[in-house]
């Protein structure tokens, strides 16, 4: 995205980790937690929170370098002199809650993915270290023209909580009118 950016290729980009840049703006739009997924029946299945100390030996479902899950579980696991075990990583981060159910390791999946009715059965854990997280931003070049569009759309999304949208409840009904 960045290279995008500076191509003037696209106005905006919603980055999931830090761009660098002397002309590159940002703004945070929505901070998470991120949570450890482990399938049914992990000896962490139940368990309110753990420490990366704890993990150390675990196996970890993650994606390749250069994606946000990676390089927090690189930073969490280097902060505590350790490092991560891999047992599979992949370009599609949206493919490791399914490896993780299938028992082929455990992974850091963001809380959204709980909150949305997850398509794949795993138990949540809470980590216990401070820079658990991910933080979305609205990056922009700040030496680039924005159209009335892009700054009413910038606008847009920058005047109301972001993600706070509700999917709907797959197991619920749909109400149905009664005329």
């Amino acid at each position: 995205m960045e290279r995008q950016l500076r191509a003037r290729e696209v106005d905006f980009c919603v980055a999931s980790q830090p761009l660098t840049g002397n002309t590159l703006e940002s703004i945070e739009l929505f901070r998470e937690e991120v949570l450890l997924a482990v399938p049914h029946g992990h000896w962490l299945d139940g368990r309110e929170s753990v420490t990366i100390p704890e993990i150390a030996d675990e196996p970890f479902v993650t994606t390749r370098l250069g994606h946000w899950q990676r390089a927090l579980l690189d930073r969490l696991f280097a902060a505590e002199g350790l490092n991560p075990l891999l047992s599979c990583e992949g370009n599609e981060p949206g493919a490791s809650q399914d490896m993780i159910s299938a028992g082929l390791g455990i992974g850091l999946i963001p809380a959204a993915s709980r909150q949305v009715g997850t398509r794949v059965p795993v138990a949540w854990v809470h980590v216990d270290a401070p820079d658990c997280h991910r933080v979305l931003t609205l990056v922009w070049d700040r030496h680039t023209y924005l159209s009335e569009a892009a700054q009413k759309l910038q606008e847009f999304i920058l005047s109301r909580p972001f993600m706070t949208h509700r999917l709907p409840d797959p197991r619920r009904e749909p109400d149905r009118d009664p005329s």
